[in-house]
């Protein structure tokens, strides 16, 4: 949902391919001085200028801005132009800090909790009936059990069933399994399992595989999180001796899910699986911030997790 909204805030302020107008900076390093004097210019011929500084820390409480620096930010947001647009989005928020009553004064927030399956089925409803498609409740929940609960994967799984779909005016469940979420899914346990085992070329190959099949590296890299937080899962269960059917009510995972997961769980230790969800972080990060290519990251983060 954050993702998702932060997207749509970019989207309706400039367009996606205006650089001039649009500045993200992400992380810890991020310089008050240089948001300020972002913050200070008018746009250039546009509507509007957005600046978007995502995890800073700035409002994790006393680990947050010094005061010349809050100083600095707070004067520049005061005098902010009506044309410009300052947002932050944070995952650790201390509504305590003084950054964080100022900007709730002066501005607004939002916070953004995980959306509930039912939620999500309404929304993916909603989404394709804007379209002019129509889906059952089942489908969608299948839709939301292959894709996960990431809303921005979540549309741009649904725009490739809405161009699959041409003229036909409801989305089924062998679209779903045609189109993207089975075959891609599929092929991202299959490269879990062949990491696990040490069969690198086989791994590459399967990502080559879905390069070919036009999925962005970063949707793979957000499968292989989501894959792998459900090992850790159904790892966990594994050591606590519970049956699949417990694992599965315990985490939301549907059985056949965790019994098929089972396999890859047992071979690997709990650290294991964590420095994989750490290491897939890193590569994100990377990608994120440039140091990278993304096509790059991800095939050496397969590299790493196989030897």
């Amino acid at each position: 949902m954050r993702i998702y909204n932060k997207k749509a805030l970019r989207d309706a302020l400039v367009s996606p391919d205006d650089s001039l107008n649009y500045s993200y900076f992400e992380g810890t390093s991020t310089q008050v001085g240089e948001v300020v004097d972002l913050v200070n210019t008018m746009p250039f011929m546009s509507d509007h200028r957005l600046v978007l500084c995502e995890n800073t820390g700035w409002l994790a409480g006393e680990s947050g801005l010094s005061d010349d620096k809050f100083k600095m930010l707070t004067d520049s947001l005061t005098n902010i132009g009506e044309d410009v647009v300052f947002a932050m989005c944070e995952e650790k928020v201390d509504k305590r800090s003084k950054l964080f009553k100022f900007l709730t004064k002066n501005g607004s927030s939002e916070e953004f909790a995980k959306e509930s399956e039912g939620t999500l089925k309404r929304w993916v409803a909603g989404y394709l009936g804007n379209s002019g498609k129509k889906i059952t409740a089942a489908a969608a929940e299948y839709l939301i059990t292959e894709v996960g609960n990431d809303m921005t994967l979540l549309s741009l799984e649904m725009e490739k069933l809405i161009a699959w779909c041409l003229e036909r005016n409801e989305v089924t469940i062998n679209d779903i399994d045609t189109v993207c979420t089975h075959q891609v899914n599929g092929k991202i346990f299959d490269m879990i399992t062949a990491i696990s085992e040490h069969r690198q070329k086989e791994a590459l190959a399967l990502y080559y595989d879905l390069l070919t099949l036009r999925e962005s590296p970063f949707h793979i890299q957000s499968l292989l999180v989501r894959q792998y937080n459900n090992l850790l899962s159904v790892r966990d269960g594994l050591d606590k001796n519970y049956s699949y059917v417990t694992i599965a009510d315990k985490t939301g995972i549907k059985d056949w899910l965790v019994k098929k997961m089972s396999y890859i769980a047992k071979k690997m230790p709990l650290l294991k699986i964590e420095e994989a969800i750490e290491a897939c972080a890193k590569a994100e990060e990377d990608i994120k911030t440039g140091n990278m290519v993304d096509v790059l990251a991800i095939e050496l983060l397969i590299i790493s997790l196989s030897n």
